[in-house]
């Protein structure tokens, strides 16, 4: 079972994550702005949900385990009847989910934190319908900084877990072609795939470079679109999938 309570303390102390946040999120509404879902379930929202960002739907749901992010996220100006929100793990909330219908699934920098990701993919997958879109996002193993540190002799493996993954309480790790194979086995295919924000040092390094204005906010631009390049070698990579016919 993860610690609810050290991970949400962690996340919250983690300056840069706000950053990657941002361009995580960027995508994510990138997306749904091209396929404009109207029944969405975000499962684990962190301190802002996606519907505080995209507005044009008719239902949205939150599962998010950490009781201060539920209620942060309840407190929001943008949060209103159209919105449920469930504070349990996905895996405890099928019941209370069944019921519903979703064209949009977001599950957002989760799976690589959990011991057992298929129980959530399963469940995932009974959720969803023939035109569901579902959008998966991990870290990448293939990250610019992960392969420029093992170049440099800093770390034996871009696969192995470094002691910040550690800290995350993280179990896996994916580079785009594993995240699509894992999500074949679970039952899906994918129609969509990509990268987003390059870094080129930890979340400690940037925060730092930052910090000295070494790293601009155009600079920070700049990176995430780099991937138009790069298209593997961003920080995080994400498929868009439907349950395999």
């Amino acid at each position: 079972m993860r610690d609810i309570t050290k991970y949400t303390r962690d996340y919250l102390n983690d300056d840069f994550e706000k950053v990657a946040v941002y361009y995580r999120r960027k995508k994510v509404l990138e997306i749904l702005n091209t396929y404009k879902p109207v029944k969405i379930l975000e499962i684990g929202c962190g301190t802002s949900s996606i519907f505080e960002f995209y507005h044009d739907y008719d239902e949205f749901t939150v599962v998010e385990p950490s009781k201060e992010f539920c209620e942060t996220i309840c407190k929001s100006e943008f949060y209103n009847n159209k919105i449920t929100v469930i504070n349990d793990f996905a895996e405890n909330s099928y019941d209370k989910l069944k019921d519903k219908t979703f064209d949009f699934i977001i599950i957002s920098s989760l799976i690589h934190e959990l011991i057992n990701p298929d129980i959530l993919m399963q469940i995932t997958k009974s959720l969803s319908n023939p035109n569901t879109i579902i959008h998966i996002n991990v870290p990448n193993e293939n990250s610019f900084h992960l392969l420029w540190a093992k170049e440099a002799g800093l770390i034996k493996s871009v696969d192995s877990l470094s002691k910040t993954a550690q800290n995350y309480q993280r179990h896996h790790t994916y580079n785009l072609d594993k995240l699509k194979k894992y999500c074949l086995d679970q039952g899906f295919s994918s129609f969509e795939e990509g990268s987003y924000f390059m870094k080129v040092f930890n979340n400690a390094k940037m925060l730092s470079c930052m910090n000295s204005d070494i790293l601009s906010t155009e600079l920070l631009d700049g990176l995430n679109k780099l991937t138009e390049y790069f298209p593997k070698n961003g920080s995080e990579i994400f498929v868009n999938c439907r349950i395999k016919n």
